[in-house]
C-alpha cells in the first residue's frame, strides 16, 4: 500500500501543477479506452431507455436499470463493447468493485469511557436531554405500503434521533430470529419491521445466487454475511444500554438509538460489491426518500479514484442524492497517511467526508492523534478533504459471530479480563508467547437491542477501526442535529458540523498541528453543532445541477482551491476572496511528539474557512485524453498515471480496509 500511496502523491503533484490551466474537456472512457475485456459494465446515455436500447442493439444483455444516472448495468461481449465504443451517444464504465471502508488519546472527552460509538462521538451526554421533536410514526397506509408519517405537532423527546431516517448502503443487517418478525412486500422485495413508532426497512441488491444467502427479491429475512453492515448500523442505532463511565447511568451505546433505518444490502460476505449494486441501492433510496423521510445517507464504503469526481458514475448517483436534499456522509478512506488518498465517493466535494482520530489511550504520546490509516486530501480535483474527524479507532459495536469479519478478526472481540488468565496474566487474544490455545477470553455475547424485531442470536461486540466507523458516527450526529432542527438543509448541516469542529492546536504556538488536508475543519463537536443558531450554508458558489451535466459540449465543473508549488514542494490552499495562501503542507506523514496539543474551537486558525472547501468554476473545453485504465485525467495534455490500482473482483475479497492495529 505504501508504494501505491507514494505513486499517488507523485502523480498528484503533476495534477496540481497544471491547475492554472483554464481550458479542459472530458472524453468518455469508452472512446479513449477501446481495449476492454468482456464482462459487466455500466452503460450511460441520455436516458435509461436509450442506454438499454443501445445495449440490446449492440448484442449485449441488460441486467438492471440505473435510473438515477440514466444508465443500465449490462453484460457485454467483446463484440458488443466494440459496437458501443463506437457509439458517441453512450458512455461506458466498468462495473468496478466497491468495498467496505473499514484501528486509541488520553482522549479528553472519552478518557474513562468504553469506546462505544456514543462515547467516542460525545453524544452519550446528550441522550437524556430533551428537544422539541415533530411527532412521527411508522405505519402501513395500504397493503404493505409502509411509510414514516410525520405530523405537524411536536412533542418533547430525548435527543436520540427520533423521527429521522438514516439510509445505510452496506453488507446488510443481522438476521432476525424469525422471518415473521419482518413483513414482506412481495412485489418490491422490501422487508418492514416496526415497534413504538420506529421503522426498519430492508432490501437486498445482491445477485440472487447460492453464495449470497437469502439474496434478491425472494429473500424473507435480513442477513449480514460480512458483519460490516451490522457493525456500521449498530454504531448509528444500537439501543442496548450499558454503563459507559464510572458513576453514570446506563446509556444507549449507539449515537442515535431511536432513528428509523433503511438498509440496502449491496456488499457481499467479503464486504465487496459493484458500482451497479451501490448505484441501484442509491436509486431505490432516492425513490423512497419522501416515503420513509430519509434525511441521511451513510456510505461506509470506497472505490479507487479513476477520474475527476463528476465523471464517476457512483459519484453521480451520490450527487443526485445530495441534490435531492439528503445529507450524504461518506468515509474518507483508509489509504493514509500520504497526500491524495481520498477515495470514491468521499472525493465528492458536496458531501460530508469523515476522517478518523486515534484515541490517546492507544497512542505513545497519550494524545489524540490523526489515525495513520485515515486518508488525506487534496482530492484529484484539488478540493480540501476530509471535512471533519471523529474518534473511530477501536469502535465497539456488534457483529454476527459467524460473519466473515467476526471469524477473521477474532482478536478484536471485546475481552472479559476477569475470566481468562494464563499464569496469572490476563489474555485478551490468542497468545503465541504463552502457548495458550484457548485464550480467546471474550465477554459473553450480548443481546443486541434495536427495539425492532428479535435477533436470531446474541452477538459478540468487536473493536473495529476505520473511516467506516467514523462515517457511521457522523451520520448519527447528523440525525441528532436534524431531530432538533428538522428544517435545516443538507448544506446547512454540513456548515454547522464544520463551523463548530475543533482543529488540533499547538498551545505554545497557536498553530495547527495538522493541515486542513489532514484534519479538515477538525474534530466534530456534536453539542455545538446541534445547538448553534447559524443558518449559513456550505458549498456556496457551486451549482450541483450544472455539475451533474456531463453531456453538454461546454460543461461547468469545479476545482478546489489547492495549489501545488513545485519549487517549495508544498501544497497551499488559497482563499478565493483574497488570493492569499491560508495553509501549507508538504504532503508527508507526521507523528506528533509534542505535549502542548489541544482540540479546541476557540481559535480559528484558518481565515476564510467558509470558503476554502468550495470550488472554483471551470469551463471544461478543449482537448484531453484518458491514457489507460490506470490513468487519471488531469487537464489539457496532462495525465496523472498510475493512480488507480488494477484490482479485480477476485481480489476485492482480500482488499480489506479494516485496520488491525
Amino acid at each position: 500500500m505504501q508504494a501505491r500511496n507514494v505513486r499517488r502523491f507523485m502523480s498528484l503533484t503533476l495534477l496540481l501543477s497544471v491547475l492554472g490551466s483554464a481550458a479542459f474537456v472530458s472524453q468518455t472512457p469508452a472512446q479513449a479506452q477501446p481495449q476492454r475485456a468482456a464482462g459487466s459494465y455500466v452503460v450511460q446515455a441520455a436516458s435509461t431507455e436509450s442506454a438499454a436500447a443501445a445495449v440490446v442493439a449492440a448484442g449485449g444483455t441488460v441486467k438492471q436499470p440505473l435510473n438515477i444516472i440514466n444508465a443500465v448495468s449490462a453484460e457485454l461481449s467483446t463484440s458488443a463493447l466494440t459496437k458501443l465504443g463506437a457509439n458517441l451517444d453512450v458512455a461506458l464504465y466498468a462495473d468496478a468493485p466497491v468495498w467496505k471502508s473499514d484501528d486509541d488519546d488520553n482522549e479528553t472527552k472519552t478518557k474513562d469511557l468504553a469506546l462505544y460509538p456514543s462515547a467516542a462521538s460525545g453524544t452519550n451526554t446528550l441522550h437524556e436531554t430533551t428537544v422539541n421533536t415533530p411527532k412521527s410514526e411508522c405505519k402501513a397506509v395500504g397493503n404493505n405500503d409502509w411509510r414514516v408519517i410525520r405530523h405537524n405537532d411536536q412533542e418533547q423527546r430525548e435527543l436520540q434521533g427520533r423521527g429521522v431516517t438514516v439510509a445505510v448502503v452496506d453488507s446488510g443487517f443481522m438476521k432476525f430470529a424469525s422471518a415473521s418478525d419482518w413483513q414482506r412486500n412481495a412485489s418490491t422485495g422490501e422487508l418492514f419491521a416496526t415497534n413504538s413508532g420506529r421503522c426498519f426497512v430492508y432490501r437486498d441488491f445482491l445477485p440472487r445466487n447460492s453464495t449470497n444467502a437469502n439474496s434478491g427479491s425472494a429473500g424473507n429475512n435480513s442477513v449480514d454475511q460480512s458483519g460490516h453492515g451490522t457493525h456500521v448500523l449498530a454504531t448509528i442505532a444500537d439501543n442496548r444500554e450499558t454503563k459507559l463511565a464510572p458513576n453514570t447511568n446506563d446509556t444507549p451505546v449507539g449515537v442515535a438509538p431511536e432513528v428509523n433505518v433503511v438498509i440496502a444490502r449491496a456488499l457481499d460476505a467479503n464486504g465487496a460489491g459493484t458500482y451497479s449494486s451501490v448505484i441501484a441501492s442509491i436509486d431505490w433510496i432516492l425513490a423512497n426518500k419522501e416515503r420513509y423521510n430519509i434525511r441521511v445517507l451513510n456510505l461506509s464504503l470506497y472505490a479507487p479514484v479513476s477520474g475527476p469526481y463528476w465523471s464517476d458514475p457512483m459519484n453521480q448517483a451520490v450527487m443526485k442524492a445530495w441534490q435531492s436534499g439528503i445529507v450524504v456522509v461518506a468515509a474518507a478512506g483508509n489509504d493514509g497517511a500520504t497526500a491524495g488518498t481520498i477515495t470514491v465517493p468521499g472525493n465528492v466535494p458536496y458531501v460530508i467526508t469523515v476522517g478518523a482520530l486515534k484515541s490517546g489511550r492507544y497512542t505513545t504520546s497519550t494524545y489524540d492523534e490523526l489515525a495513520a490509516y485515515s486518508s488525506r486530501g487534496p482530492t484529484e480535483s484539488a478540493f480540501v478533504k476530509p471535512d471533519v474527524l471523529v474518534p473511530a479507532s477501536r469502535t465497539i459495536a456488534p457483529m454476527p459471530t459467524n460473519s466473515t469479519l467476526a471469524t477473521t478478526l477474532r482478536n478484536m472481540r471485546t475481552a472479559n479480563p476477569n475470566s481468562c488468565k494464563v499464569n496469572g496474566v490476563t489474555v485478551k487474544s490468542q497468545d503465541a508467547t504463552t502457548g495458550a490455545t484457548a485464550a480467546f477470553c471474550y465477554q459473553e455475547d450480548k443481546q443486541v437491542d434495536f427495539k425492532v424485531g428479535s435477533p436470531a442470536k446474541a452477538h459478540g461486540y468487536y473493536q473495529l477501526s476505520g473511516t467506516s466507523m467514523a462515517a457511521a458516527e457522523a451520520s448519527g450526529v447528523v440525525a441528532l442535529i436534524l431531530q432538533a432542527n428538522p428544517n435545516l438543509t443538507n448544506n446547512q448541516v454540513k456548515y454547522r458540523l464544520m463551523a463548530t469542529a475543533k482543529p488540533a492546536i499547538d498551545t505554545t504556538t497557536g498553530q495547527a498541528v495538522y493541515s486542513p488536508w489532514e484534519q479538515g475543519a477538525g474534530l466534530i463537536d456534536a453539542n455545538s453543532a446541534i445547538y448553534t443558531s447559524t443558518l449559513a450554508t456550505a458549498n456556496d458558489g457551486m451549482n450541483i445541477a450544472l455539475d451533474l451535466d456531463t453531456v453538454s459540449a461546454s460543461q461547468t465543473h469545479y476545482w478546489g482551491n489547492t495549489i501545488w508549488n513545485e519549487l517549495t514542494g508544498q501544497f497551499s490552499v488559497i482563499d478565493p476572496t483574497t488570493g492569499q495562501s491560508i495553509a501549507v503542507w508538504n504532503g508527508t506523514n507526521r507523528i506528533w511528539t509534542g505535549t502542548n496539543r489541544i482540540w479546541t474551537g476557540t481559535n480559528r486558525i484558518w481565515t476564510g474557512t467558509n470558503r476554502i472547501w468550495t470550488g472554483t468554476n471551470r469551463i471544461w473545453t478543449g482537448t484531453s485524453t484518458w491514457a489507460s485504465s490506470e490513468s487519471l485525467w488531469a487537464g489539457t495534455n496532462r495525465i496523472w498515471t498510475g493512480s488507480t490500482p488494477n484490482t479485480s473482483l477476485n481480489t476485492a475479497a482480500t482488499g480489506e480496509r479494516l485496520i488491525n492495529e
